[in-house]
């Protein structure tokens, strides 16, 4: 159970009288409410909602200006000293709140009841209050359960890319305008910011708050079921990723109740990913990937680490997924995320199989095809775009399913699982290996791993075994291929560095730089023991 709000010492003994005495100056409401520019009331307008609870009322700033403009509002907080400030300045505003209460986020529902709210909410940097990632989670759920279906949800918070990746500045401009009152962060870290405000009167005061990345709360939002996310930069659309102080995203409860019994059921939540990973792919990556893996762009299993190359490594991971596959001639089987084709070019000229290679990767497929052509091999390998949360494929129809490190980008594993199982003939065979994030891995860490991939979740290998057998599938082999992943991306670090120049030319160097450091953490998480590889062979049972 995630730590109640209200409950935390370090919250509630930061929101003291004198700092609450002082947050209007602060906030500033003319600044303010000019800088929005009636950003909140005109989405609000725009779908005809009236009843909003603003979730982190502070002291009552959107609350009041939104019952001005004839709402019927609703306003909470976790600090009681906010209520009460709430409580007078609506009064000296000459406004009737619906309601004002202290109310914990992860006890929303439990406080007002299921559907009860038009709209909800969480403004000025709020939900970064949150320091452990199912405390966020769990105050989604509350927030998803107290929407009526079709309701909107509106949070917003720092620019914590910018203030991570290229340190603090602000225009001081949209929020905490002010006059004579300095914010600055006097700590930044990966897992927490720690502000100061400093007033006129010489008073300061600090708040520590969780640097929520752009990413990641939209992948939260998801999680929790919430639809059709839109993201502002400063209440405009569209913005450079670092250019904002503020990141404002909406998102909606569907109007429907969404069943999650096929993959059709989960097409709008895929979507976004399927179509990004692609974006990935198909972009200067493409570049890296030819120049420095090469033909086959998977993790290697190294005998000699260090003195031999990744390719001799790949090749042998080939080799190895092969040998406990139980392959026979003519085995028709089913690649998915196939990259250039180099494992199904393998299968077919070593095991004489029929290999249907399947990718989202238009450019990635282009180069598999004419790879595959000048090997002779196109009458054993086609190529066809595929996503594996829904698969085209009648029941049934592969001997044997493979994947070498694609399960990682889905977004609903267990469906993909299930499609497997289901496009499998009785008696065949899943062979896959796939990148890990090791149960008890610290959330700022997995969250890094996450985004460094575009992944909402990542599994570890209890998590597969449990749901292959849910499936009805049998474990004939499970194999922990770990120490084989800091060789494998140090391999393509060091091969990076020694060509930068060549790839400063062609992808620039800020790419060049994002890259090095990204494949430096992913060598650093592998040796600390957050990342692992997996290899599985798993089998259908026979009717």
């Amino acid at each position: 159970m995630a730590t109640n709000l209200l409950a935390n010492d370090t919250y509630v003994n930061e929101y003291t009288t004198d700092f609450v005495e002082n947050w209007d100056d602060l906030i500033g409401w003319d600044g303010r409410e000019d800088s929005e520019s009636r950003f909140f009331h005109r989405i609000l307008d725009a779908y005809g909602f009236e009843h909003v609870a603003d979730i982190a009322t502070g002291t009552g700033f959107h609350a009041v200006k939104l019952a001005q403009a004839g709402f019927k509002v609703t306003a909470t907080d976790g600090a009681p000293t906010m209520i009460e400030k709430t409580i007078a300045n609506a009064q000296a505003h000459g406004v009737a709140l619906y309601d004002v209460r202290v109310a914990d986020w992860l006890e929303l529902h439990k406080v007002f009841g299921d559907n009860a709210f038009d709209a909800i909410i969480c403004l000025g940097n709020a939900f970064t209050h949150l320091q452990e990632h199912e405390a966020r989670r769990e105050a989604l759920a509350s927030i998803y359960q107290v929407l009526k279906p079709g309701g909107i949800v509106m949070i917003d918070h720092r620019n914590y890319d910018s203030i991570l990746d290229q340190g603090y500045n602000s225009k001081h401009k949209y929020y905490y305008t002010g006059d004579n009152v300095d914010v600055r962060p006097i700590r930044i870290s990966r897992t927490m910011v720690k502000f100061e405000y400093s007033f006129p009167s010489g008073e300061k005061h600090h708040l520590q708050l969780y640097p929520l990345k752009q990413n990641y709360m939209t992948h939260l939002l998801e999680d929790a079921g919430f639809m059709d996310v839109t993201r502002y930069g400063d209440f405009e659309r569209p913005y450079d990723h670092y250019d904002p102080d503020f990141i404002q995203q909406v998102a909606f409860k569907p109007k429907k109740p969404i069943r999650h019994t096929g993959p059709a059921d989960k097409l709008l939540l895929t979507e976004r990913y399927v179509s990004e990973t692609k974006r990935y792919y198909d972009g200067a990556a493409d570049q890296i990937y030819r120049e420095i893996w090469g033909e086959n762009i998977h993790l290697g299993l190294f005998e000699k680490p260090g003195q031999e190359t990744l390719q001799t490594a790949m090749a042998r991971s080939n080799e190895r997924m092969a040998a406990g596959a139980g392959l026979t001639a003519g085995s028709k089987l089913l690649e998915v995320g196939c990259g250039y084709g180099a494992l199904a070019r393998y299968l077919a000229k070593s095991f004489d199989a029929e290999v249907l290679a399947t990718n989202i990767s238009e450019r990635e497929l282009d180069w598999a095809g004419e790879l595959t052509r000048k090997a002779g091999l196109d009458d054993r390998v086609a190529f066809a775009y595929a996503d594996f949360h829904e698969l085209k494929h009648p029941d049934a129809s592969f001997d044997q399913y493979w994947s070498q490190e694609a399960f990682l980008h889905a977004v609903d594993k267990s469906q993909v699982l299930a499609e497997a199982h289901r496009v499998l003939k009785p008696g065949g065979r899943l062979v896959f290996t796939d990148i890990l994030v090791r149960a008890g891995t610290p959330d700022e860490i997995r969250e890094r791993i996450y985004e460094r991939v575009n992944a909402p979740e990542m599994w570890d290998a209890d998590d597969y075994q449990r749901s292959l057998l849910n499936l009805g599938f049998s474990l004939k082999i499970v194999e922990d291929w770990s120490t084989n992943v800091a060789p494998t991306y140090a391999w393509v670090r060091r091969e990076l560095e020694r060509r930068r120049p060549e790839f400063e030319d062609r992808i620039g160097k800020e790419l060049v730089d994002r890259t090095s450091r990204n494949l430096k953490f992913w060598v650093d998480q592998a040796e600390a023991g957050s990342i692992g590889w997996l290899y599985v062979v798993a089998e259908k049972a026979n009717d």
